[in-house]
């Protein structure tokens, strides 16, 4: 098997569009109004049965839907459900907020013991809207802050955000009875930090779920919590639970996406679009390995973690691409850190190797990529991972042997001490 260091993890042909005898189809518009999320007095006793009462749940079968299809579930669970203007490779989707004079980018809704908690609404991000100047991002930005102020009815304050921000972020906070807003963007004209807008996002959250997301001080994740998510089935399996899933989009942000769904697992503040930032990840390209691996070694002080690199490709592989890390060595890795409850970085080449369930014909089927190593199986030789595809993602297997041939790094991030 052939590998380069230099490949980049995110990368991957597009799906082809739609055609009838070489004419183009006729695509749906796709549209939807987000100002229910604004309703605090409804929207905190939503179900997910309420959410699909409200918005047209997008399906397997799309032939037979009788109404374009507007969310969809990230998990089978049914504890996250997405809006994106890029649901879909070959139609966009108009997300609207503030009666239709705000665009949006994507809405997550969180639920929490079944009912809606929180929220997260992002009105610009660089990968997905490209460039943006500052005269436009001053003018969404206050125009979001002027419609916040009448739906709340309150003042906003500035949000002291914990010292562990790797990039300089700002925050103005909305506080009333019934529920909490915190509008968040990073400082940008910022001399040797960051020079341009990377993004622009609002969180909601009930009054009781204001957590650590919402730019509160956060103890972070114990030890024995993280032992108690070990689950083990009488099959064999042996696995990691409660790993939140993050759809990285038609973007190749799958390193920013594991990062966030690995940092959200350790409770620490820092979704995709900062991450993208943090480790120089291309929305159109991905990640170059190495210089994701460089970025993560600089930032895991501002988040406390300690970023470590046990399959290096600058190390384990020679100029005749042979391996220096046995089978052996790969399954003690896995095992020891699945009993720790702590997920692995999973670098890796697509396509080379089947896998259960199967790649999906629509999304990326070759090339570099990044998952998160998740458990094991020894009776059946099997490791367990998960990718940042959204909901059927969660837990997937591979033969042992298999993912150590496609193997190209392996990356632990955990807190100090572990």
């Amino acid at each position: 098997m052939s590998l380069s260091i230099q490949s980049p993890f995110g990368s991957g042909p597009p799906p082809p569009q739609p055609t009838v005898e070489n004419q183009p189809v006729e695509l749906p518009v796709l549209s939807a109004d987000l100002d229910a999320l604004l309703n605090f007095n409804a929207l905190w006793l939503w179900t997910p049965a309420e959410l699909e009462k409200t918005y047209v749940l997008k399906t397997n079968d799309q032939g037979d839907q009788p109404k374009p299809p507007q969310f969809e579930w990230m998990s089978a669970g049914k504890d996250r459900a997405r809006f994106s203007r890029h649901m879909f490779s070959n139609v966009e989707t108009k997300l609207t907020m503030f009666g239709g004079s705000i665009n949006v980018e994507e809405a997550i809704l969180e639920f929490v013991n079944g009912k809606a908690a929180r929220a997260t609404i992002s009105f610009y991000n660089r990968g997905d809207s490209g460039d943006i100047t500052t005269t436009e991002f001053d003018r969404i930005f206050k125009l979001i802050g002027q419609n916040l102020g009448q739906v709340m009815k309150v003042s906003p304050k500035r949000q002291i955000l914990s010292s562990n921000a790797a990039l300089p972020v700002t925050g103005w906070n909305w506080t009333s009875p019934g529920g909490i807003a915190l509008l968040e963007y990073n400082e940008y004209n910022t001399p040797g930090k960051v020079t341009k807008p990377e993004f622009l996002r609002l969180k909601l959250a009930a009054p009781n779920q204001a957590d650590w997301s919402m730019g509160k001080m956060a103890t972070g994740v114990q030890r024995m919590e993280l032992l108690q998510r070990i689950k083990k089935t009488p099959e064999g399996d042996v696995y990691i639970s409660g790993v939140p899933m993050v759809d990285q989009g038609q973007k190749g942000y799958c390193v920013a996406a594991s990062c966030q769904r690995l940092f959200e697992y350790m409770r620490i503040p820092c979704d995709q679009h900062e991450m993208a930032k943090l480790v120089s990840v291309d929305a159109g390209s991905g990640a170059d390995i190495t210089t994701m691996q460089k970025s993560l070694a600089k930032i895991d002080g501002a988040f406390n973690v300690t970023f470590k690199p046990l399959i290096n490709p600058e190390l384990y592989y020679t100029n005749g691409r042979k391996r220096r890390v046995s089978e052996k060595a790969f399954l003690s890795i896995v095992k020891e850190y699945t009993d720790k409850g702590v997920p692995l970085l999973w670098g890796l080449f697509l396509g080379q190797k089947p896998e259960e369930p199967p790649l999906p014909a629509g999304g990326q089927i070759s090339g570099g990529h990044m998952r998160m190593i998740i458990g094991y199986n020894l009776a059946k030789n099997q490791i367990l991972f998960t990718d940042s595809w959204g909901a059927g993602h969660e837990l997937k297997r591979m033969a042992m042997l298999d993912a150590y041939d496609v193997t190209l790094g392996l990356y632990s991030m955990a807190p100090r001490g572990f």
